[in-house]
């Protein structure tokens, strides 16, 4: 079944990002995977804004299927400057998690959040949240606190604002867990710090920390 560039734009134009993943998800459905990476390396250079974030979302659709798929969302979407690219990046991660398995999967992200790519290591902490209302991190709560945490000193400021952010919606299901973690920071130190004051958002009051003041 042949789909063109232009059908897809029309498609998705003035869409919502969660009506685009439904439209983008069917439009891949009705191909080949091979094929719906094509058409998603066709779309990501269209001038349209909507052709890049199309192309992320049919590549990640196949992802789980498409190995080159997975590369090219690491590789060439992720250098797209528009965040709504970024956040169907974060989208079609997260598909291959879900059909990989997030035990699998864990593999993928922990060499995604070393990337030199900030917006690689920000799709990591952006594509399974909310985290723990995912089956697996909701019973293992530990391990995705302990893995977002991990990023707490993130040379980049988008990537420690999503790790706070993710962190503090964990606490909201894990409040002790998060308060363990959060009271062995070190807050001397100024990226750890930036991090902390979004990731005590919910929980700051019952932790009894005041900031030290900062080493430069």
């Amino acid at each position: 079944m042949a789909i063109s560039v232009d059908s897809v734009l029309q498609a998705i134009r003035g869409k919502s990002i969660h009506s685009m993943w439904a439209i983008c998800s069917e439009t891949s459905r009705s191909l080949a995977p091979d094929q719906s990476f094509e058409l998603a390396r066709r779309l990501l250079p269209n001038p349209d804004l909507h052709g890049a974030m199309a192309a992320a979302l049919l590549a990640g659709h196949v992802s789980y299927l498409v190995p080159q798929a997975l590369e090219f969302l690491r590789t060439e979407v992720a250098r797209h400057p528009d965040v709504r690219v970024q956040d169907c990046l974060a989208r079609g991660l997260d598909h291959y998690c879900l059909n990989r398995g997030y035990d699998q999967a864990l593999v993928t992200l922990e060499s995604w959040s070393k990337d030199p790519n900030d917006s690689v290591r920000r799709a990591v902490v952006e594509a399974p949240r909310i985290w723990t209302r995912r089956d697996y991190f909701k019973a293992r709560p530990r391990v995705a606190i302990a893995f977002v945490a991990s990023m707490k000193a993130d040379g980049s400021g988008m990537v420690r604002f999503s790790v706070g952010r993710a962190l503090a919606e964990m606490g909201e299901d894990f409040p002790d867990l998060l308060l363990a973690e959060l009271k062995t920071w070190n807050l001397h130190l100024v990226p750890v710090r930036h991090t902390y004051t979004f990731a005590s958002k919910n929980v700051h009051t019952s932790m009894g920390f005041v900031f030290p003041k900062s080493d430069s």
